[in-house]
């Protein structure tokens, strides 16, 4: 009998990336256990309402369960054999998969929790790793953590400013439309679509956080830029960065709802800060700028053809300018928006710790039989 190792998965937040990394991981599990012997298994799913919790494995029937109720609007904590957590410490399994898709500033002390049990971590959560430096630093310098998802969504921005390092090259500068829901917002303001509308629409395509003001804030993208950052090598603190809001402070204590109605106010706003660009051949682009020092992030006039005013709907465009890609900066581009991109970086940054364990185990361990735990449990197929 072929022997297969089982990853137990914990999942925790099921907004719309969760359900969707839940539907891919259930779409292509049993291939990629063909192909590598390494089983997908999700052993606990949570959001803040409570966990669905099976140490030998959640049945796909239940996780599809979950899938639908979530779609729904319901809350985990409605099935009948959920329970609560009083601390998610009470979920964490020794050497599982942390997959952590929230949006929470919490998750940080958890995820060091399971780490100190031996677990693997992939983050789409940015907060974790934009915590201070002298808290956050450990997820910087581990093989056991991915976070290719915090930064454009599915496109391999952390891997490439890696590479560069690893290869030796020095990182001189970066910038960049980091942020798809902003990037969208622009392209909405440049085709003459009010500041409210464009919101509302970023919104109801799942663009945006439950609550807007997340992305309107700047601060998803000081933290993104925050990120590479660090990833790049700079230590940086988050009052390093300037950042400049699309929102006055007046609308910050509003609710979800009186802040969308009072968007209105700020249409006359944007649309003349839009036909003022225009009238020199610019468009408006939220554009990040950092290096070693420090950075910015804000609302930038662009020339039109230039690469940043090229971009349209939510597409991210990243440059990096480094010793080597001096005099044209290495770019990257493409989708930076939506729960399927989003979903497909945390799982492929799955797929990629367990390929990186499952190396490492040859490597030090030709015979196969000395195989041990280092990802889970084996299991006779």
């Amino acid at each position: 009998m072929n022997k297969v190792l089982s990853i137990p998965i914990i999942l925790i937040g099921v907004g719309n990336v969760g359900k969707a990394v839940l539907r891919q991981l259930l779409e292509i599990r049993h291939s990629f256990a063909e192909r590598s012997g390494c089983y997908l298994q999700p052993v606990c799913v949570a959001d803040s309402s409570g966990v669905v919790f099976d140490p030998d494995g959640i049945s796909e029937e239940t996780l599809q369960t979950i899938i639908r109720i979530r779609s729904r609007g319901q809350r985990i904590e409605s099935l009948p054999y959920a329970r609560r957590a009083t601390s998610l410490n009470d979920i964490l399994v020794p050497h599982a998969v942390i997959v952590d898709v929230t949006a929470s500033g919490e998750m940080l002390k958890v995820l060091r929790a399971g780490y100190d049990l031996g677990c693997r971590i992939v983050l789409a959560n940015k907060k974790p790793v934009a915590a201070r430096w002298s808290e956050a630093h450990w997820l910087y310098e581990n093989d056991n953590v991915r976070y290719e998802a915090t930064v454009g969504a599915g496109l391999p921005v952390i891997s490439t400013v890696r590479q560069l390092r690893e290869t030796g090259d020095r990182i001189l500068a970066i910038e960049g439309c980091m942020s798809g829901t902003l990037g969208f917002i622009c392209a909405e303001l440049e085709r003459g679509v009010p500041y409210s509308v464009a919101i509302r629409e970023a919104k109801s395509l799942g663009y945006t956080e439950p609550d807007p003001r997340d992305d309107l804030s700047g601060q998803d993208v000081a933290r993104k830029a925050l990120i590479l950052a660090r990833t790049a090598g700079w230590p940086l603190e988050s009052d390093a960065i300037e950042v400049e809001p699309l929102y006055p402070d007046s609308l910050a204590s509003l609710s979800i709802e009186d802040f969308m109605d009072a968007t209105t106010r700020l249409d006359s706003v944007y649309s003349s800060e839009n036909h003022e660009a225009q009238a020199k051949g610019h468009v408006l682009r939220y554009i990040a700028r950092v290096n070693s020092t420090g950075g910015k992030v804000g609302l930038v006039s662009v020339p039109r053809d230039s690469a940043w005013g090229a971009l349209r709907g939510s597409a991210n465009y990243i440059a990096f300018t480094t010793t080597r890609y001096d005099a044209i900066p290495l770019a990257v581009s493409g989708p930076g928006a939506g729960a399927e991109v989003t979903a497909a970086g945390v799982l492929s940054d799955i797929l990629s710790l367990q390929n990186y364990y499952e190396q490492k185990e040859k490597y030090e361990h030709p015979n196969h039989e000395v195989r041990r735990n280092l990802g889970g449990f084996y299991r006779s197929n």
